[in-house]
């Protein structure tokens, strides 16, 4: 414990020591992205991505991060209303897509996911989704994709307030309200969501005879989410940052629709995390200091089954990152990290603490006029005193005409064990596994981006096709040799691949403004050497998935379409669910109200009022409607 405090202590101030040494007559002026992001990210070239718009954005405040992911065309994968929800991409499952809050991999030590139902969308004002893993950008978990999220230009917004209330069907109260003051040096911004809610949705139940039509119940919800930000900038030449947030999401667990009995289960989740990003534009050199503290506790009780459980994780994160221009259109970026992972649990032998230490370094050079951009990093890890298989990647970029660039990537990725994985205890039903390998695999794309300029827009066209393989795959499955206990082992390997379209068109003028993007992804993933499975699809896994929208603004009222469609998921080896059309329209207007801007808005979820399960078994809502209104207070300047 004295280290851990000694780690604490010392993360935040050396930082500090370094910053009073560093020369006050440097005057580069640091830009004021870098703070929230690694430099590594600048790095990644050659990849698939795209980022969520902010009409969309603003649209979906007072809702979490799964809804706005899964009206994006994301593979969302959901146990019933606001339950545990993870995005999977590529054919992986959740554990495979890392989601990283300012530069922090917020996948957890002891399970390996992020539940994205706790996040509220309006803690975040950037979210950008990169389909294709990293390992040496991200470290381990980033296999399949990233989930990038984070807050920017705190400095360069405007002071103000802005309130907000929700109301909808299943009883859905919501409030929202966030504040930002400061001057051009030094600012502070407050966010807040709350949600309650008793989900008690209708649906049409296919488990039951008749099919009849119920209301989905044991669904009740309180999600509470709040986030502090700090900017500070330091002579012309530094950034400092310290962020916070907070949720906390107390949930009944929904009947299963082939239940006749209610479900009496619940869980609560307490979480939070604290960050700080230093960043220093030197004259010969940049250097950027990460520090975090996360927290994770978790109580599941179940009456009916006798069932009471507490988990609690931490996380101690510390990095340095250097970055370097050589020649004259080069630069390097280099760096070490440490992070502490420690976990409690019932369920677990002992109290569990892994220790690791990464090392990466990658370069980005630019050739005949910055028309060829060429990445290159490789990363290493210390993991409890040995070393994981060296990770590396590669991307480039070449600009053929102004209107068409290609682009190709490829890279190594890990994923270490879970501490469940390693640290469960023996019980007539289950144990763990101490002697687990890390998985590995690697992937590759390539494709061609497209844009065309318009009198008064744009349209962009990507297309890319990938290829992913995944070795010594974690999976837990009943031992023949145990008793039938379930345990997991280094099974098995997985393949995937496909095409992935994403089209998107903007044009507007001062009185109207239309935009509209389409996704498609085509995905044939299998997984082998698994019993019975071998060689069969992955499950729940649609081989077509289709996402789009379409937004409209005239003269203060806007309209906002949002379609995904989702084709047949194995559940397991015999089983299927059927494939689904989801469309959810709003329409605003914007007015102004002594002197504020403000907006109310009306919704329709579920517009064709699908019947569809996103996990088998767990009843989503039929169409349902909800009414908001925004009150937004600005001042012109940052001052």
């Amino acid at each position: 414990m004295r280290f851990v405090k000694g780690c604490i202590v010392g993360a935040i101030l050396f930082p500090a020591i370094v910053q009073a040494q560093m020369s006050i007559d440097d005057t580069i002026r640091v830009d004021e992205v870098a703070i929230y992001s690694t430099y590594r990210q600048s790095h990644t070239i050659g990849t698939n991505s795209f980022k969520v718009d902010s009409l969309k954005l603003k649209t979906f405040e007072g809702r979490n991060l799964s809804e706005l992911l899964q009206s994006s065309g994301a593979s969302i994968r959901t146990y019933g209303v606001g339950g545990l929800s993870s995005i999977a991409l590529r054919g992986g499952s959740s554990v495979h897509t890392a989601v990283v809050w300012n530069g922090i991999n917020l996948q957890s030590p002891m399970n390996g996911g992020v539940n994205l139902s706790q996040l509220p969308t309006m803690l975040f004002n950037s979210i950008k989704v990169q389909h294709g893993g990293n390992g040496t950008i991200y470290g381990s978990g980033a296999i399949s994709g990233i989930v990038i999220l984070e807050s920017k230009s705190l400095l360069q917004q405007p002071n103000g307030i802005e309130v907000g209330t929700i109301y909808g069907d299943g009883h859905t109260r919501g409030v929202v309200a966030s504040g930002k003051y400061g001057t051009q040096n030094l600012a502070l911004s407050l966010k807040y969501n709350g949600t309650w809610a008793d989900n008690d949705f209708e649906f049409i139940n296919t488990y039951k005879f008749g099919n009849p039509r119920e209301r989905i119940s044991n669904a009740q919800a309180k999600l509470h989410g709040l986030m502090a930000d700090v900017s500070v900038r330091i002579g012309q030449n530094s950034l400092w940052n310290f962020s916070g947030w907070l949720t906390s999401n107390d949930k009944n667990v929904q009947t299963l629709m082939s239940s006749y009995q209610a479900s009496h289960a619940n869980q609560v989740d307490n979480n939070y995390a604290l960050s700080s990003n230093l960043v220093s534009e030197l004259s010969k050199f940049s250097v950027r200091f990460k520090n975090a503290y996360v927290n994770a506790k978790n109580r599941y009780e179940d009456s009916t089954s006798n069932i009471y459980s507490n988990n609690r994780s931490k996380q101690l994160i510390n990095e340095i990152e250097l970055k370097k221009e050589v020649f004259s259109k080069s630069e390097i970026v280099a760096g070490v990290g440490h992070t502490i992972d420690m976990a409690k649990s019932d369920s677990y032998i002992k109290n569990a603490v892994r220790n690791r230490i990464s090392a990466y370094a990658s370069m980005v050079n630019r050739f005949f006029d910055s028309r060829v951009t060429v990445a290159t990093s490789v990363r290493d890890e210390l993991v409890d005193g040995d070393f994981i298989p060296v990770v590396a990647s590669g991307g480039v970029e070449l600009e053929v005409f102004k209107w068409m660039r290609l682009k190709a990537s490829a890279a190594t990725s890990y994923r270490l064990p879970t501490l469940n994985d390693l640290y469960w205890a023996t019980t007539t039903f289950a144990s763990g596994n101490p002697d687990l390998k890390p998985e590995h695999g690697w992937n590759a794309d390539g494709g061609a981006d497209f844009i065309v300029s318009l009198p008064a827009g744009r349209l962009s066209l990507s297309v890319t096709y990938y290829i992913t393989e995944l070795n010594d795959w974690i999976v837990w499955l009943p031992d023949a040799n145990d008793n039938g206990r379930w345990k997991p082992d280094n099974f098995n390997h997985g393949k995937s691949n496909g095409i992935e379209g994403f089209l998107r068109f903007n044009i507007g003028s001062r009185r109207i403004k239309v935009i509209s993007d389409l996704s498609y992804t085509y995905t044939n993933s299998k997984v082998y050497d698994i019993g019975d499975y071998d060689g069969k699809p992955m499950i729940y896994v649609p081989r077509h998935r289709v996402g789009g929208s379409f937004s409209l603004s005239y003269n203060g009222f806007s309209i906002l379409y949002t379609h995904s469609f989702a084709s047949e998921r194995y559940t397991d080896d015999q089983n299927k669910l059927p494939y689904y059309n989801l469309g959810d329209a709003v329409l605003a207007y914007n007015f102004s109200l002594a002197g504020s801007k403000a907006s109310i808005s009306v919704g329709i979820n579920n517009v064709w009022n699908e019947q569809y399960q996103l996990m088998r078994n767990y009843a989503m809502p039929l169409r349902n409607y909800f009414v908001r209104l925004n009150v937004e207070i600005q001042s012109k300047s940052t001052r």
